[in-house]
C-alpha cells in the first residue's frame, strides 16, 4: 500500500453537498455498477492503471496548491481529473433522461454544477489541515474501476479515518473520476436524490437558481 502526506480531506468529502443523505440510495457497489448507458470500458493510453494515474494527478494538484499558483491554473488541473459531464448527466437520471429534465437550460445547469463542484473542492483544499491519505488499491469492473483510499485526520483533538473511493472510467484514452463515494455515499446519487426533489417542486428554473445561490454563498466566504 502507498502512503503519502496531504492536506486533510483533499479528496475526501470535498464534493459532497452539505447535507449528505444516507437514504439517497448511493452505495459503492451501486455506483460502480451503474453503467447501463456507459458502453464497454476503454483502455487507458499506455496501459496505465487507474490507481497510478489517480495518485499522480492527485499529487500534482497538491503541489500546485502548495505553490500558490493562480486559480485558473489550479482549476485547469482539477478539470483534467473530474468528469463533470458524467456527474451532471447522472444527477439528472442518466443520459436518456437528462435533456428533457434540464431543457431549455441544460448548458447553464452543467456549467453551474461544474463550477460548484470545482469551487467546493478547491475551497476545502485551501481550508484543510494536515492529514494523510493511504492509497489502498483498485477494483476493476467491466465498465469502471474503483480506486479506494483511506484518509486519516484529526478533528477536535480526535483522530478519525474515513474511506473514500473514486469510480473512474476512461474517456479518449485518459482516466477520469466520474463518482466519489464517501463512507458508502455516492456523490452522483446524492445529487440525483436532491435534484429530483427540486425539479419536481420547482423545475429547472428552481434548480438553476439554487445552484447560483450556492455559488454566491461560496464567494461570500472566500
Amino acid at each position: 500500500m502507498i502512503r503519502t502526506t496531504i492536506s486533510t480531506l483533499l479528496f475526501a468529502s470535498l464534493l459532497l453537498p452539505s447535507a449528505v443523505r444516507a437514504d439517497a440510495g448511493g452505495t459503492d457497489e451501486a455506483a460502480l455498477d451503474a453503467t447501463a448507458e456507459a458502453g464497454p470500458a476503454e483502455e487507458a493510453e499506455g496501459g496505465v492503471s487507474a490507481l497510478d494515474e489517480f495518485k499522480r494527478r492527485h499529487e500534482i494538484v497538491m503541489t500546485l496548491v502548495k505553490s500558490n499558483v493562480p486559480e485558473n491554473i489550479l482549476a485547469a488541473e482539477v478539470d483534467t481529473l473530474l468528469d463533470y459531464e458524467w456527474i451532471a448527466l447522472q444527477s439528472l437520471g442518466g443520459k436518456s433522461r437528462a435533456d428533457r429534465r434540464c431543457e431549455p437550460r441544460c448548458a447553464e445547469f452543467e456549467a453551474l454544477l461544474t463550477r460548484l463542484i470545482r469551487e467546493n473542492y478547491l475551497k476545502r483544499i485551501a481550508q484543510s489541515d494536515n492529514g494523510s491519505v493511504e492509497y489502498v488499491g483498485e477494483e476493476r469492473r467491466a465498465r469502471a474501476t474503483k480506486v479506494t483510499t483511506r484518509v486519516k485526520f484529526t478533528k477536535d483533538g480526535t483522530q478519525q479515518t474515513i474511506e473514500v473511493a473514486y469510480v473512474m472510467h476512461v474517456v479518449n484514452g485518459k482516466w477520469f473520476v466520474r463518482d466519489i463515494i464517501t463512507e458508502s455515499v455516492s456523490l452522483a446519487k446524492n445529487y440525483r436524490y436532491e435534484f429530483n426533489k427540486i425539479l419536481r417542486d420547482e423545475g429547472i428554473d428552481g434548480l438553476v437558481a439554487r445552484l447560483e445561490t450556492k455559488l454566491a454563498d461560496l464567494a461570500k466566504t472566500e
